[in-house]
């Protein structure tokens, strides 16, 4: 039973994991990255070769397709204001086997969309319709509540530090019908404000969807429609769209996603994005090289403006760094970083089946974009676009490195169970974030071991305060502790959005809530068992007893056998709903729907918070009246105990509302 047990956490915790990678912008850690460096060759580049690039990048595609399980994928390279290559590899649809074709295959690029909503804004910010400064509740016909004196602004959508919780509820929908206009969602999905603004980076699509919606209200016109005017239309982009669905004459031309699992390939279907600004998008390769070919040219392609030369400057400029030291931030919309010494900014994508990757390198006046239709893309889209930094901007060796005298004794109090800054932290969706927790421990040479998710990246620490990879001197983290007391590390890692991590408080370490869920859980199990036994195996002893067993004894015990029975309800119940994986998708049907049953699990947590009361009652008066012999007495303590914690437990997560 035991065994059993801990596989049923186990498929929660890979359940979890999952739900949280579906609204990821492309996940990866800095130890997922090849090994690269920062400085940069004596040589400027010389010019990429067209040929040689196809070569190049059609013997990777084919490795990594291979590898990764991937149907079908799109790449294309610009330098200088050029097309360098736009190729399909694979299948759009496997069971029509319809190539990839550049020009007019659609793939949803995910929340790489996030650039097109963040250069509308600033179209009208140049304009003077926006400010970057101002509150953004002036913009809406709702209110941001006012948790913190600081109001939210542009500012801080742009860098995802206006300090909103991470909410995926209701995102993403699997049927047209289910969809609510984009003010319907907002104001009914509104995420909590937990950091003051501007004070922590914390990746929001809410956000992003909120700058949305300040277009439609500001432009007066449906945020499709602006981007489709005001970017599509002068860019030439004439196989992009934002509209769920697509539009006939797009529709026929959308690439399928798939899913591999059990040796073979399953088909998902279209995902509705309700928060459609941050990453609903569907583009051909070439529609996606005149948008970086644009940007890298200042706002200008074939003599057409999307924005003056000097916002677009401005756009690709830093707005955000954690620390100076990182060498990489947020610029206004794009990721910011340094790779093999050359700056890059960029956007990864994921929507479930879609994986997407843009970057570009402004002072090569080089972009590459690619984009895949399978689950496991993200480990392609990373390795490629490593692969051709390594190749193009090829960087000097690792010098060895040790940690600056005295680090074991600055970072001691830092080791521990970190919590990422992008969680959820006042509904049930607070879960997730136990199941993608950091680990920070020191080994005797004096490297600092970062574990997540079963990735290991080793630190040392260059100056006070600054770790540095040591393999891969791109990913950069500084640890300090904040004006309220919290430890945290924060830093850039490859071509990836900046992160930041909390340490985790004693009491919310996963460990130990593991350890209460599997305790409680085997202990109240025995205690259903071991009652029955002693029940029928005392009846005759009873008969004979001129004193029956009193009333509140016999209650405490059936209190006790009811809390372990809901509380065996609720942990099976819940992870049923995390093992009903949708073949297509590979993740739960929890990420498309708000099933009945959650709802009913969640309100029997009630019921379970008034038994543990009703069960402490229960052991006090054991005591008073001297119940059971000292042993059952001790045993009930002990549940009672137990109950209590697990009920606490259970309200730590927001499992109880």
């Amino acid at each position: 039973m035991k065994t059993k047990i801990v596989e049923i956490i186990s498929v929660l915790m890979l359940a979890a994991i999952l739900i949280s990678a579906a609204s990821q912008p492309g996940f990866a850690s800095a130890a997922a990255q090849p090994s690269v460096v920062e400085q940069a060759a004596t040589q400027p580049p010389e010019p990429i070769d067209p040929e040689e690039l196809e070569a190049f990048l059609d013997d990777l595609m084919a490795a990594e397709m291979a590898e990764n399980h991937i149907p079908g994928a799109m790449v294309a390279v610009v330098e200088d204001g050029s097309l360098l290559l736009a190729k399909g590899y694979g299948y759009a649809n496997l069971e029509g086997q319809v190539p990839v074709d550049p020009e007019r295959t659609l793939f949803r690029i995910g929340s790489v969309s996030k650039l097109f909503t963040w250069t509308a804004v600033m179209q009208l910010v140049e304009q003077g319709q926006l400010s970057l400064d101002s509150d953004i509740n002036q913009y809406l016909d709702f209110a941001i509540p006012a948790t913190f004196p600081e109001p939210i602004t542009l500012r801080h959508l742009l860098s995802h530090t206006a300090g909103f919780e991470d909410k995926g509820s209701n995102m993403h929908k699997l049927q047209a019908e289910q969809m609510n206009p984009l003010d319907g969602y907002l104001k009914a999905n509104l995420p909590g404000r937990v950091f003051p603004p501007g004070e922590v980076v914390a990746y929001s699509n809410y956000g992003t969807s909120l700058a949305g919606y300040i277009v439609e209200r500001v432009s007066g016109l449906p945020f499709s429609e602006y981007v489709e005017q005001n970017i599509f239309a002068p860019l030439g982009m004439v196989h992009s769209s934002f509209r769920q669905p697509l539009p006939d004459t797009l529709a026929a031309d959308m690439a399928t996603g798939y899913n591999y699992t059990n040796g073979q390939y399953v088909a998902g279907s279209f995902v509705f994005d309700q928060s459609y600004p941050a990453g609903a998008m569907s583009a051909s390769v070439t529609d996606m090289a005149r948008f970086m070919i644009a940007h890298l040219q200042n706002g200008e392609l074939d003599g057409q403006r999307i924005l003056r030369e000097e916002t677009a400057r401005q756009m690709h400029s830093q707005l955000y760094t954690p620390d100076p030291r990182l060498n990489g931030g947020i610029a206004y919309g794009f990721f910011e970083n340094t790779v093999n010494g050359q700056r890059v900014i960029s956007h990864g994508g994921n929507l479930v089946t879609f994986l997407s990757h843009l970057s570009l390198i402004p002072e090569q006046n080089v972009g590459i974009y690619i984009s895949t239709n399978g689950t496991r893309g993200a480990a392609t889209t990373e390795a490629v676009v490593f692969a051709f930094l390594e190749r193009y901007y090829p960087a000097a060796k690792v010098p060895d490195l040790q940690s600056a005298a005295g680090f074991a004794e600055r970072i001691a109090p830092y080791l521990g169970e970190y919590t990422p800054a992008r969680n959820n932290f006042t509904t049930h969706e607070r879960i997730y974030g136990v199941f993608s927790t950091m680990n920070a421990s020191l080994e005797n040479d004096g490297t600092l071991v970062v574990s997540q998710l079963g990735r290991v990246t080793r630190f040392v620490e260059l100056e006070p305060g600054l770790l540095q990879d040591i393999t891969n001197p791109a990913n950069r983290f500084v640890y300090r502790t904040d004006p309220d007391g919290r430890m945290f590390l924060t830093g850039v890692a490859g071509v990836y959005e900046p992160s930041a991590v909390f340490k985790t408080p004693w009491y919310g370490t996963r460990n130990l809530h593991l350890l209460l869920f599997l305790g409680g859980t085997l202990l109240f199990l025995g205690a259903l068992i071991a009652w029955p036994i002693g029940f029928f195996f005392g009846r005759r002893k009873r008969s004979t007893t001129a004193q029956p067993t009193p009333l509140p004894a016999r209650l405490a015990r059936w209190a006790a056998a009811l809390f372990g029975l809901l509380w065996l309800a609720i942990l099976l119940g819940i992870t049923s709903l995390f093992i009903n994986i949708l073949p297509g998708f590979g993740v739960p049907r929890i990420i498309f729907e708000n099933p009945p049953l959650l709802s009913f699990l969640l309100a029997l947590s009630y019921v379970l918070g008034g038994l543990a009361l009703a069960i402490l009652v229960f052991a006090v008066l054991a005591w008073v009246r001297r119940y059971w012999s000292l042993g059952g007495r001790i045993f009930y303590s002990i549940l009672a105990l137990l109950a209590l914690l697990l009920t606490w437990s259970l309200a730590y997560w927001n499992l109880i509302l």
